[in-house]
Order: C-alpha cells, then structure tokens, then sequence
C-alpha cells in the first residue's frame, strides 16, 4: 500500500505538509520499521482525534493494520504511562525532600527563637546543616563578619574530628534513636564545652581586604562556591584549606538583606559524598533564613555589652568617688573644697537668676513652671554634692581574704572580652606558673584592675594589643598591664595621681589617684612606663 493511500489532514500534528511523510502510520501502512519514528505524547494525542487513524483503526485499510495499529498504540500508550508514572515518582520525592527541608526549617526558627546567646545559636544552626537526618553534611564551620575590625572571624565549628570519631557520634544516635528535636533541646538547655574543630576555626582572622580569598570572595560577590578537588590547588588562603576537605567543600554567604554576617562553610571529610547542586541551593535557602537570627542575636550581645560596660563604668566611678573622698579627705581637703566651690557656685548662680526672675514675674501674677522646674533640679543637684561631702567624712575598712592573685585577674579579664572584641584590640596573658596566694582585698584590688584596664581600652581607639602578666619575686605579687595606645605624655605623667586631673572629655580625675591609694593602703605601690604614640605599662606591686 502506498503511503498517500489516504488523504492526511492538514490538522493531523502539523500544518507544514513536508512532515506529513514522517507520520508513523505512514510508515506503518508501507511496512517500514518504526524505530525510524517514534510519536512524542503530544503527536499521539493528536492521532487521536485525526481521521487517518480513525479509518486505519477501524480496519477499513485492512484488519492486519488495524491491528498494527492497535498493537503500536498500546505499546505507545504503556511506554508514557511508564514515563508519566516514573515523573510522579520523582516529582513526589521532590516534594516529599522540599518538605523535610521546611520541616527543617520549622525546628530549626523555633529552637532559635529560644536561644538567647550568639554561641547557642550559631551551634543550633551547625546542629540543623549536620544532622542526618536533614542536610547531613559531616562537618560544619561558621565565619561571622566584625564590622568595627573589618575582619572575618572564625567562630564555631561541628563535626568529628576523624573516622574514629564519627563512627561513635553516629553509632550513639542510630543506637539511641535520638531524634532532630533531641540535638536541638540538647544545645539550648545544656552547656557545651568547646570542640576541637571550633578551637581550630577561632584562630582564624581574615581581613576583607583580602580579595584573592576565596572566603571573601565568596562575600563580596554574594556568590556560593561549591569547590571540587580540581579547583582547590588554585585557592587561597593555606590556612581554609587546611581546615577544610581537600577533595572538595561548599562555602555559602550570609547575608541579611544586603548586610554581610558572615560564610557557612562545609564539607563531607568523612564519608566523602559528593557535594551536589541541589544540596548547595538548599543549604543556601538555609542560611537566608538564619541570618536575621544571627544578626538580632549580635545586635541584642552588643547591647548587653553596652549596658554591662554602663554598669561597670557607673560602679567604678562611685566607688572611686568615694574611696577617695574618704581616703584623701585630710590630705587633699584644700583641692576639694576648691573643687566643692565651683561646682556650688555654678547652680548658685543658676538658680539666683531664675528666682530673681520668677520673683519678678509673680509680682506680676505671671509665674512659669519650667523657671521653677530649672530651679528644682538644680537644688538637686547642690544636694547631690553634699551628700558626698558628708561621705567624706566616712572612714574605710579593708577586708583582706587569702585568695589567689592569677585567679581574680583572670576572673575580671572575662568581664572585658567582649569589649575588648567590639573595640578591636587583642588580648594577650601571661601568668606566673605558681599560684600567688596572699592577703588582700578582693573587691579593692578588682577595682584597681577595672580601672587600669579600662584606661587601657581608652588609650586605643583605634584597636591594638593588651597585655596582662603576672609575676611575683621574693617580697611581691605582681601584676603588669600594658597598652599599646597613645602614651602618656612627660608633662602629665606627674598629674597622674593628682585628684581631679584628667585628659579625657568625661573622665572625672579619680580612678589613677584611688588606685594609689588602695595600692598603698595595701602596704604596695605602682610604677608607671610610658611613651607618646607607643603605649604605657602599669606595674603594681602587692607584699606577699
């Protein structure tokens, strides 16, 4: 039979007629094989509906084509209900993947909305990128961008160490049966001690100046890397590759709109999986999401921060206040009542100026309360200053306890860290191998220290190194700090100890003069070194 026995409707699958020739019934009726063609679903819908397969079909070209026909099509048919069936097969386990991630996510906002600290909640989100059961990447690390230093810092990492490691934590919780929600509930209501992978991760610092690293490449471009083992030789830095798989890793930006927090890093050190695409797009999806919560959770550390150093400021220049009010008061009685007369003087003459003038005006049956309110706040005011007169006049006790040196100073550096972090200045130590156990007073000497260091973070606005040591000989403990800031010059170093001397805009001459006298009361005493421009060292010397 030929293949134009029947005349083929221009509607059949297509309106160019040189395609009508491809038609598998076509090739069918003229006996070629059909492998040469074969219907898409799109053209066989067609067939359908067309009247060349309705008379091929309805066996009046002849019953063995028909049944051809009828053969081919089942064939055809159960060949797409194959395919349909296998695209609903990966559809549902598309589906059934994106809605463990938004489970993920559910339990992952909820646990972050519990935590409170920056540590929790950075070790909640590690939790969520290595557990098994969700993203499953076998170690994670956190980088967080600090904007006073413009650095990126490393601050936690999670995972094991190595095979042997692994092989336990995961033995433990396929064992244990322990769930998502378990790991999480752990890292809110417990305390973890710091693993060895974040130990590695805090060491490191970059500066975001530093375009040819591929972790800050990966900020500033807001671009994802997912890194194999043919592209890391040409990668820096040494140090991100040392701390990471060298087979392969992805590293995804954080960001909270357009602000940068900082890089999550992971890779499969262990079991060595590939890093697929889809597992990037969903660790980036992720890592969107926790970004506003690492961001509050920074923002609300800060103000503690803030509010702590408010405090502290408050409480040391209260208790210098009255220390050295009550300990100078013979010998610097002179200077203060100097001191004491021109801050009387001053809302003396306030208040008579707005009294004449409210005396004026009630003459005049015209009084106005904001004169009266002027005059109120600076009889306070007046009050304020005598009652730390009459303060004066109170005499100070020591209360010595034998404890060990090393410990109170350590103890009273953790109240600075983070604002030795925010302020950009480094923290070095150096304590004396033996304890330095003698009497004193704990609260005084703590006093002491506040204010050396606080004077110290003062002299570096612009970040630097400080220094704390400790040492001791055969007569004395002894505690150094040293700054790396601006110096004292020749000229004020011998106003240091004089009352009310100052060169700071709000400092009120106090905290140096009390330290000395405290020192002294302790039968002790301080040197001072310093240079312009270089730094200043303080020695206290405390007997054993």
């Amino acid at each position: 039979m030929r293949s134009d026995f029947f005349d083929i409707p221009l509607s059949c699958f297509s309106q160019d007629k040189k395609e009508q020739g491809n038609c598998w019934l076509n090739l069918l009726v003229s006996g070629e094989k059909l492998e040469i063609f074969f219907p898409s679903d799109k053209r066989l819908g067609n067939c359908l509906e067309c009247s060349f397969f309705q008379k091929l079909s309805s066996r009046f070209a002849g019953r063995r084509n028909a049944d051809r026909i009828a053969e081919e099509s089942l064939k055809i048919l159960l060949g797409q209900v194959k395919t349909f069936d296998n695209y609903l097969e990966r559809i549902n386990q598309d589906l059934n993947k994106k809605l463990e991630e938004l489970s993920l996510l559910k339990k992952v906002s909820d646990a972050l909305l519990k935590s409170k600290e920056l540590d929790k909640t950075l070790r909640i989100i590690l939790t969520g990128v290595t557990a098994g059961e969700v993203f499953g990447f076998n170690r994670a690390f956190i980088f967080l961008v600090n904007p006073k230093t413009q650095t990126l810092e490393g601050r936690m990492g999670l995972g094991p160490k190595d095979q042997e490691e692994a092989f336990k934590i995961w033995s433990y919780i396929k064992k244990e049966k322990v769930t998502f929600e378990q790991m999480l509930e752990n890292v809110i209501y417990s305390e973890e001690q710091e693993n060895e992978l974040t130990f590695k991760v805090k060491g490191l610092t970059f500066s975001l100046e530093e375009k040819e690293n591929i972790l800050i490449k990966a900020i500033l471009e807001k671009k994802s890397f997912n890194i194999t083992e043919e592209g890391v030789s040409n990668l820096q830095p040494d140090e991100v590759l040392r701390l990471l798989d060298p087979k392969g890793f992805l590293l995804v930006p954080i960001f909270s709109e357009n602000k940068a927090i900082g890089i999550l890093a992971v890779d499969n050190l262990i079991t060595g999986n590939k890093i697929l695409e889809d597992d990037q797009v969903g660790l980036e999806t992720f890592a969107n999401q926790a970004a506003s919560q690492i961001e509050n959770i920074v923002l609300q550390e800060e103000l503690k921060h803030k509010i702590k150093e408010l405090e502290l400021a408050s409480r040391i220049l209260r208790e210098n206040q009255n220390y050295l009010l009550q300990a100078e008061r013979w010998v610097d009685i002179g200077k203060l009542a100097t001191t004491v007369a021109h801050e009387i003087k001053t809302p003396l003459v306030t208040m008579g100026g707005y009294a004449r003038r409210a005396l004026r005006k009630a003459e005049e049956g015209k009084l106005v309360p904001h004169e009266l309110e002027i005059i109120v706040k600076e009889t306070e005011r007046l009050e304020s200053i005598t009652s730390e007169i009459l303060d004066y006049s109170k005499a100070t006790k020591l209360n010595y306890e034998k404890k060990d040196l090393n410990q109170l100073i350590k103890d009273a550096i953790e109240v600075f860290r983070g604002k030795l972090r925010y302020n950009g200045i480094w923290l070095k130590t150096k304590f004396s191998l033996e304890p330095s156990i003698l009497n004193f007073d704990p609260k005084r000497i703590e006093q002491v220290l506040f204010n050396l260091i606080e004077n110290a973070i003062d002299a570096m606005p612009e970040g630097g190194t400080l220094t704390i040591r400790t040492k001791r000989n055969e007569d004395f403990a002894i505690f150094e700090v040293e700054d790396t800031g601006s110096g004292i010059s020749e000229e004020n170093l011998q106003k240091l100890y004089i009352p009310f001397f100052t060169t700071k805009p709000k400092g009120s001459g106090l905290g140096l003069p009390v330290c000395k006298k405290i020192i002294a009361d302790h039968q002790g005493y301080i040197e001072v070194k310093s240079e312009v421009d270089k730094g200043s060292k303080f020695t206290v010397y405390l007997p054993l």
